[in-house]
Order: C-alpha cells, then sequence, then structure tokens
C-alpha cells in the first residue's frame, strides 16, 4: 500500500512538470526577450491638445449707450491736468463747474477739483498742489495781506475778478500756468458770468443727491446764457463747447468708451 501512494505522488508531480514545461515553451515561441515591449503595452491613443477658441467679439454701439458687461472707459489725457480748489460752498462750486467745463470741452484740458478746507488753499497753491482758485476773499484782512506778499513774490498770480461789483472776490494762479496753460490765462482774464447770474442760480444749487447739483447748474448756465459766455472765446472754442452741450455732456472728465472690460462708468455720458 505504501508503495502505491508513493507511486502514485510521483507521477501527479511529474504530470506537474511537463505542463509547466510546456506553457514556459509557449512563451518564448511568441516573445524572443523576456523584456516588456510597446507590442505588449499596447499603443495608447494619443490626447488632443486643448484649442483656444476666441469668442468672437459683439459690435458694441458706443455713442449714447450704458452696458457695464460689455464697455469699459478711459479718461482722455488733456493737454495738462488744471488743479482747481474746491469746497462747499455754492457760487464756488458752481463756478468750478461752469469754467472748468470750458476748459475741458473747449480748450482740451483735463480739470481735477480738489476738495479742501477753504483754509488750506493758501499752503496748497504755494506748494504747487492746486492751480486755481476762484474765491479768493480780500475783504478778510489776513487773506488780503497774504496775497499781497505772495503776488510780490511771484508765488501766486492775480488774475482779476469774475465779478463787477464785488472786485474783492480775486481769481489767483499758480505762476506755472503762464508757461503750462497760457491759452487758459488769456481765457480768466476775460471770464465775467454776471454777478446776479451766479447769485440767481447758486442759491438753488444743493451738494446731495436731491436738488440741483453743481455740475447741473453750471449746465443750465451756459444753455441759459450763451450770448454772454460765447464773447470770452473764440468761435472755434464755442463751437467745441456747444458740440460738448448737445452731445449733453455733463461732467469735467473727458472718457471714451471702449467695448470690451466689465466695469463702465458714465460710457455715453462723460
Amino acid at each position: 500500500m505504501l508503495n502505491r501512494s508513493s507511486g502514485q505522488s510521483n507521477a501527479v508531480l511529474f504530470t506537474l512538470i511537463a505542463i509547466l514545461a510546456a506553457l514556459a515553451v509557449a512563451c518564448s515561441s511568441s516573445r524572443e526577450s523576456p523584456l516588456i515591449n510597446q507590442q505588449d503595452r499596447g499603443t495608447p491613443t494619443p490626447t488632443p491638445l486643448p484649442t483656444a477658441i476666441r469668442a468672437p467679439e459683439q459690435a458694441v454701439e458706443i455713442e449714447g449707450t450704458r452696458s457695464s458687461d460689455s464697455q469699459t472707459v478711459l479718461d482722455i489725457a488733456g493737454k495738462d491736468i488744471i488743479k482747481i480748489a474746491n469746497w462747499q460752498d455754492k457760487a464756488l462750486a458752481l463756478e468750478n463747474n461752469l469754467i472748468g467745463y470750458i476748459m475741458v470741452w473747449g480748450y482740451g484740458y483735463t480739470v481735477e477739483l480738489i476738495d479742501m478746507e477753504p483754509s488750506e488753499y493758501r499752503n496748497a497753491i504755494e506748494k504747487g498742489e492746486i492751480d486755481l482758485v476762484f474765491e479768493v476773499d480780500k475783504g478778510d484782512a489776513g487773506v488780503a495781506s497774504w496775497l499781497e506778499g505772495a503776488v510780490e513774490n511771484g508765488i501766486v498770480i492775480d488774475r482779476g475778478s469774475l465779478f463787477t461789483t464785488t472786485q474783492e472776490i480775486r481769481i489767483i494762479m499758480h505762476p506755472s500756468m503762464s508757461e503750462r496753460a497760457p491759452d487758459l490765462v488769456e481765457f480768466l482774464g476775460v471770464v465775467s458770468p454776471g454777478d446776479q447770474v451766479i447769485a440767481d442760480i447758486a442759491k438753488n444749487v444743493t451738494f446731495g443727491r436731491v436738488g440741483l447739483t453743481p455740475g447741473a447748474a453750471s449746465i443750465k448756465c451756459l444753455k441759459e446764457n450763451e450770448d454772454t459766455w460765447t464773447t470770452w472765446i473764440s468761435t472755434e472754442t464755442a463751437a467745441e463747447v456747444k458740440a460738448a452741450l448737445d452731445a449733453k455732456k455733463t461732467s469735467l472728465r473727458n472718457r471714451s468708451c471702449i467695448p470690451r472690460g466689465v466695469e463702465a462708468n458714465d460710457c455715453g455720458r462723460n
């Protein structure tokens, strides 16, 4: 019995060895090298590179439209930047916007209204931080004394008064304007909107969201007094201002709209 079992075990073992040998022969016949070749790996499918697709730009009608999702704006640089002292005085705010409008749309300058307290303009103009002040009251003894010394020392230029009945209210400018903006120096020497005109319109000016803003008041003044302000400037300059009024441009910022971007403020209105 023991010898028969041992013989059977040996037979099974020999059979298994024969099967393994046959498999080895079969594998060696299909591949000469034991290393995995490209054929064994399979040929990978190439991944296509993404193609950049640019959506066509939409044609946007710029004039007279406001579209925050398709337009943005650029400020147009003028001849030079003229900085004007500004504070919450109705007459001063009206004058700044009225004269500033002509500077921007008639003469092509960039105008900035610099908010400050009335007590600050003397130091600011001496440092060259502002260029113009339209309401310098020589009726104040301290102001009169400062102005006299500043003019004598060439720190500022006294360009006269906007008014006929209140000559103590003076226009002063930084001396650099003589070279930077000689046409404005000449213009400011003849500007005279009229005492009563300024008084009548300025009394309705408000500084809140409701009412007649200084900018709106200046447009009203220009439209109602064309026969007056057109005498201060050349025919060509007056035509530029009229064109801006006809186009309903209401700001001191000369802006150009372009058909792209996300934010667009005052497109078409400037």
